[in-house]
């Protein structure tokens, strides 16, 4: 195992995705409630399902009231190709509700408040903080650890990596100076492209050379 300088990885990871980085609806906008809806939708189905959608659904409920209001069989009709529609939609109009009674209709702007609108824990409550409002803050999800683990071969005691509080700290550290947007989604990229679950794509990987799980495979 080798010691990997952080600096490298993150200029590395930034340059690869200048030139593979992926064209989504919801990562045109900086508008948090736009953001935070995305962050809904994409939860335990793929990019490619909320794609089809996303467009529609922002046009239909365009600010948290149009959804406050929206009638339940309108949504789950909308929702059906996600999966889940009964808890998608019960969990949509909580959201709505809690923004416009609790914030009065406006988005928060700390990861407190986000995480006290229902559903929202900490890894959407950063993705609204560094995608809308330009926070240097960590995404860790499932994707992130893999990358992180592989990379740095760091370890957990946690029984759930994504609650280990060290993980999040430590990838709080690889993160350049006003680059938190564009080192977060360049590092889904990367995970979804190039260190995928299974059968990982290390003879084409930039970060080989500086990765103690690259550099354990043969080509």
């Amino acid at each position: 195992m080798i010691a990997i300088d952080k600096k490298e990885f993150s200029n590395k990871l930034l340059e690869w995705w200048s030139e593979n980085k992926q064209d989504f609806p919801w990562r045109n906008t900086r508008d948090p409630y736009l953001i935070l809806l995305a962050e809904l939708l994409l939860r335990k189905t793929s990019s490619r399902q909320v794609k089809k959608m996303y467009c529609e659904f922002i046009e239909k409920y365009p600010t948290p009231k149009q959804l406050f209001f929206a009638h339940e069989d309108d949504l789950r009709r909308l929702l059906t190709g996600l999966g889940m529609e009964n808890m998608r939609t019960k969990l949509m109009k909580k959201v709505a509700d809690a923004i416009l009674k609790d914030f009065h209709g406006r988005i928060p702007e700390t990861e407190e408040e986000l995480t006290m609108l229902p559903g929202v824990g900490r890894y959407s409550a950063n993705a609204v903080l560094c995608t809308a409002y330009g926070a240097d803050v960590p995404m860790l999800d499932t994707n992130a650890i893999r990358v992180i683990q592989r990379v740095f071969s760091f370890s957990t005691s946690r029984a759930r990596a994504k609650d280990d509080s060290e993980l999040w700290s430590f990838m709080k550290t690889l993160i350049p100076r006003d680059q938190g947007r564009n080192f977060n989604l360049g590092l889904i990229d990367f995970a979804h492209g190039i260190c995928t679950p299974r059968n990982p794509h290390c003879c084409e990987c930039p970060l080989k050379a500086i990765c103690n799980y690259g550099l354990s495979h043969v080509c």
